[in-house]
């Protein structure tokens, strides 16, 4: 039995049927134990069939035996570094689409996972390092750029580069100085006026009096509503203008910072420097605009509580006296 499934394990390995071929090397070895050739070749199988976890297991249940041949036993550590390779490859492609999506921490996540699989990388080691950079993780990420600076020679064209990036995240800004508070005059008090002595007036004779007819009140000015209210429309215009360009900008940030690489691109502080005068130019254009609204509308509660018309009325002896004014 045992060499009638060698024979057709063999005719389905030969006709690129490979996880066929590999179920039945395994079977193989499950009646067999001794067979150990055909627990390597089952996994060799799963291994062109792509099936990678599957035949990681198996060739780690080969090199678990005891007393394997060490031929054998070369074959398969050279097979298994292969596999951690493609595993560790795959891991690097996910977190290369993870990048390109701006997803940076879900990044570093997988790029350290693919360098546990192949430490040897080192190039890795600096992918990983910028996405945790990217992400905001700062502790991380300065430990990853030393881990890549002492795996790669003083020679590298890019350590300058790497070490600006670490820089970075270690220099602590520069405290601003104190300035002195000016020193506020005293206010000098006037000394109060001395009273001057009050001159007797010579008396008057009385006289009849006359009726005196007082003008009705000029009508109220409407320059000072239409002012405000000109003002007011001025400053909605202007904060329009702020917030159209701050949009601009911020449309042109994001365009700049989609097409940044992994690598190279604007450094950390300086999109982050960009983002904060777009915010507030939004800030200065919304305070235009609403206080040109609330100036517009304080306009116009001046001009509509205007007085209509004034009354004056003069009590005389001899009856009343008015003056109107429609």
């Amino acid at each position: 039995m045992v060499q009638a499934l060698i024979a057709a394990a063999q005719k389905e390995f030969d006709a690129g049927n490979f996880e066929r071929a590999g179920e039945l090397f395994l079977e193989i070895y499950r009646q067999d134990p001794e067979t150990r050739a055909a627990l390597y070749n089952s996994a060799r199988a799963y291994q062109l069939a792509g099936k990678i976890d599957k035949a990681d297991e198996l060739f780690k249940e080969l090199l678990a035996i005891p007393d394997l041949d060490p031929g054998l036993k070369g074959k398969a550590t050279n097979q298994l570094e292969l596999l951690q390779t493609k595993r560790g490859e795959r891991k690097a492609d996910d977190a290369d689409r993870a990048e390109k999506a701006g997803q940076w921490a879900a990044a570093a996540g997988m790029w350290a996972e693919a360098i546990k699989l192949v430490p040897a990388k080192t190039a890795w080691q600096l992918r990983l390092a910028r996405a945790l950079h990217l992400a905001g993780q700062a502790a991380q990420a300065v430990e990853a750029y030393d881990k890549y600076l002492a795996a790669t020679p003083e020679s590298s064209e890019d350590r300058a580069q790497v070490k600006a990036w670490r820089d970075e995240l270690t220099r602590k800004p520069e405290p601003e100085p104190v300035k002195p508070e000016p020193v506020k005059p005293e206010p000098v008090r006037p000394e109060p006026a001395k009273p001057e002595p009050a001159k007797p007036e010579p008396a008057k004779p009385e006289k009849t009096p006359t009726p005196v007819i007082r003008a009705p009140a000029p009508a109220p000015s409407r320059t000072v509503p239409l002012a405000v209210m000109g003002g007011g429309a001025a400053l909605v215009v202007v904060g329009g203008v702020v917030l159209g360009l701050a949009a601009a900008d911020d449309s042109a940030l994001q365009e700049k910072f989609a097409g940044t690489g992994p690598i190279s691109g604007i450094s950390h502080t300086e999109a982050q420097a960009e983002a904060e005068r777009i915010s507030r130019n939004y800030a200065i254009g919304w305070a235009l605009t609403g206080v040109g609204v609330v100036g517009a509308g304080v306009g116009a509660w001046l001009w509509m509580s205007q007085p209509q018309a004034k009354v004056a009325v003069l009590p005389q002896p001899g009856g009343l006296s008015f003056a109107a004014r429609f």
